[in-house]
């Protein structure tokens, strides 16, 4: 193959890695809490060889992708086990796995033996670390103040909703339903001191914009092509040279 097929080859390389993690982010449009992922690319400039002259070839190259955290839009919904952040802090869970996850999904929910957990399962961790609990008849009746402090109807303290930093970003990978997982398995639960605050009765919403990324994923899906139709046609440009060569012999 000459350069322009390793070329073509490195941008389509690119555009599926970009394709995926664009199709993702439309998946979880209307996840709460879920922070959109970006791809960074590079280009890489193999120099030409002096006697032929040129700048070089341009390759396309992975360099990985990085969380958007810009805040979604916090929406009101009058269910008092509905948590959402403002500010720098997230949210830690206990996974169904045992691992512990890192998100901004506060809906949550009161199962029969009072755990709280979001739709996926994961329970939510208080402020010490520890899978938080609470008294089922107390479900719709509780208070939550913006430090995450649980109050009973009498003014009894049943526990406090945790606020964390967010590890070094390195070191995480997705784990699905927008959480994200340390590879370190001793990574430890640092409170959060910016002074993160929450609000009950409301959730953060997913911060993709459905219309911009389905204009992207159509972007996509138009350079892939190109970059097809160019592969093809350099194909069929190396078979008239050869069937000319051949003529001529």
């Amino acid at each position: 193959m000459d350069n322009s097929t390793y070329v073509a080859l490195s941008k389509l390389s690119a555009l599926e890695r970009q394709l995926d993690v664009t199709s993702n982010n439309i998946a979880n449009a209307s996840s709460s809490g879920f922070k959109a992922e970006r791809v960074l690319f590079e280009s890489y400039l193999e120099k030409s060889n002096a006697a032929v002259g040129g700048e070089g070839t341009h390759y396309v190259l992975d360099r990985g992708s990085y969380v958007d955290d810009t805040p979604g839009v916090v929406v009101q919904t009058g269910n008092p086990l509905d948590l959402a952040l403002t500010g720098e802090g997230w949210f830690a869970y206990e996974m169904p796995d045992g691992r512990t996850g890192y998100g901004r999904d506060g809906q949550l929910v009161l199962n029969a033996q009072g755990q709280v957990t979001t739709a996926n399962g994961a329970q939510i961790l208080d402020l010490g670390g520890a899978a938080l609990n609470i008294p089922p008849q107390f479900a719709n009746a509780l208070t939550i103040s913006d430090d995450g402090v649980i109050s009973s109807p009498d003014g009894g303290v049943m526990g406090q909703v945790g606020i964390f930093e967010l590890p070094d970003r390195q070191t995480l990978s997705r784990a699905g339903g927008g959480m994200f997982v340390p590879q370190a398995e001793d990574a430890g639960l640092v409170p959060d001191d910016t002074g993160s605050t929450v609000i009950q009765g409301a959730v953060e919403s997913s911060n993709v914009q459905p219309v911009t990324e389905v204009t992207r994923l159509i972007q996509i899906q138009q350079a892939y092509q190109h970059s097809l139709n160019l592969m093809a046609s350099d194909d069929e440009l190396k078979k008239e040279m050869l069937s000319r060569i051949g003529r001529n012999s």
